[in-house]
């Protein structure tokens, strides 16, 4: 048995040769740490044809294939493991996770269920059917499924991950990082518990905790993009933006394909007033995810400060398809129109929405002005009348911007200072009022 897997011509053609004097376990355990599973599955092809009735051999030519990724020919050796034996547990567990791997949630559970009633006190099923549960987001249930795996197996590294992150999807930040906290002391050189720990201290509010375990998630494995998209987005919301900037540059290079990379570096360009970098960063996540509704509006803000009114328009046409009860929206609608010398297609549009609007809001009064803005008595009476301070600030972006068509530059400046203050801080039209005031002021 020593010498079977060297003896053999392709697998030592097939890259660096099995140590000499290592039986076949050993050596397809040397192949793996090399990344050369085809190596070991040759090897343990080999050692079944010599002895075909070795179940250890089959099992372990099972799990090679699973971490190659071979799930049709792991399938085909476990039915024939299961024909000859069909309580087998750890055929039943690999068949699971092939069925998981190919997306048959509703068999992987049965297989699950099925290995439980043979042995109740199997933690890794109770754990592997809590991660089912996890999935079908019944997360009370999940975290259940998990304790009862930990009470067999307090260190089961799946089921304290799991439990984990069933408590954080419950809003349990607390309990969720004190559970991972046992995750990591469990296997404090995996990097997935740190970076899954960084998100309960994240949603309790550590961020400082939450950067020091995505940092060590990063030292542990430095070629995972992920971990320098969620560092980056935690530094980006922190407000660290040079250092947001940074980490995610490096997802990107390392894998283009994280679209939600491209949204975040947009908002950091964004709020660096760097309009086209924002704007190409935002329309290629979208082109990647063109699904995700909530970008319309980022895009259409852009839109507005690059001047294309007519897509503009159009973006907050859509936000506001999304957003049913942001009244604002109509409005910028309104307005796109009219910058674009549209004033009957911005009069036709409020008419069509008008009535979707509440009549005692200041939106309402503020659409029925911009579809006839020959005197502002009565708006303006309206706006001052409001007890809001909010709701009269960002009524007065609109007055401004009515203003500046009208080439009232005075007092469109007066009252973009006032919408771009404080007190409509969050909103749209503060964003929109600063832009326009450094546009008139021509810096």
């Amino acid at each position: 048995m020593a010498s079977c897997a060297s003896s053999s011509a392709p697998a030592a053609d097939a890259g660096r040769p099995l140590p000499e004097d290592e039986d076949i376990y050993t050596g397809v355990a040397y192949s793996l740490s090399l990344g050369n599973p085809e190596e070991a599955i040759r090897a343990l092809e080999e050692a079944q044809r010599r002895d075909p009735d070795s179940l250890r051999t089959k099992q372990l030519l099972v799990d090679v294939l699973l971490i190659a990724g071979q799930l049709d020919e792991a399938r085909s050796w476990l039915d024939e493991i299961l024909q000859k034996d069909p309580d087998n547990q750890d055929a039943l567990y690999s068949l699971a996770l092939v069925e998981s791997a190919q997306g048959r949630s509703a068999e992987q559970k049965e297989l699950l269920s099925r290995i439980l009633e043979l042995n109740p006190k199997n933690d890794r099923a109770q754990a592997a059917l809590g991660e089912v549960i996890l999935r079908e987001k019944k997360f009370a249930a999940a975290e259940k499924a998990f304790d009862e795996s930990l009470e067999q197996n307090p260190s089961n590294l799946v089921a304290l991950i799991g439990k984990g992150n069933a408590q954080l999807r419950q809003g349990k930040a607390g309990d969720a990082a004190q559970t991972l906290t046992l995750a990591v002391d469990a296997q404090p050189d995996y990097p997935f518990t740190y970076a899954d720990r960084s998100r309960a201290f994240a949603d309790g509010g550590k961020i400082k905790e939450a950067d020091e375990d995505l940092s060590r998630a990063i030292e542990l494995m430095p070629d995972f993009a992920w971990n320098y998209y969620d560092r980056g987005k935690l530094r980006a919301n922190a407000g660290r933006t040079t250092a947001a900037l940074e980490d995610l540059n490096t997802a990107l290079r390392m894998d283009p394909s994280i679209s939600l990379a491209y949204f975040y570096r947009a908002r950091i360009y964004d709020g660096m007033e760097n309009v086209e970098a924002a704007y190409a960063d935002y329309k290629k996540a979208q082109s990647m995810n063109p699904t995700y509704r909530y970008i319309h509006l980022p895009i259409a803000i852009l839109e507005y400060k690059r001047e294309a009114w007519s897509a503009a328009a159009s973006g907050f046409i859509r936000a506001a398809e999304v957003e049913k009860n942001e009244y604002a929206y109509h409005l910028l609608t309104a307005l796109c129109y009219k910058k674009a010398g549209n004033e009957k297609q911005a009069s036709d549009y409020l008419g069509k929405i008008l009535g979707s609007l509440p009549r005692e809001n200041l939106f309402y009064h503020m659409a029925r002005y911009y579809m006839q803005p020959t005197s502002d008595i009565f708006i303006l009476q309206q706006i001052n009348a409001e007890k809001n301070r909010i709701q009269r600030a960002r009524m007065l972006f609109y007055m401004a911007a009515q203003y500046t068509l009208q080439n009232k530059s005075s007092l469109a400046l007066k009252y973009f200072a006032e919408a771009a203050g404080e007190e409509t801080r969050g909103h749209i039209e503060n964003r929109l009022a600063a832009w326009d005031q450094k546009k008139i002021e021509g810096k």
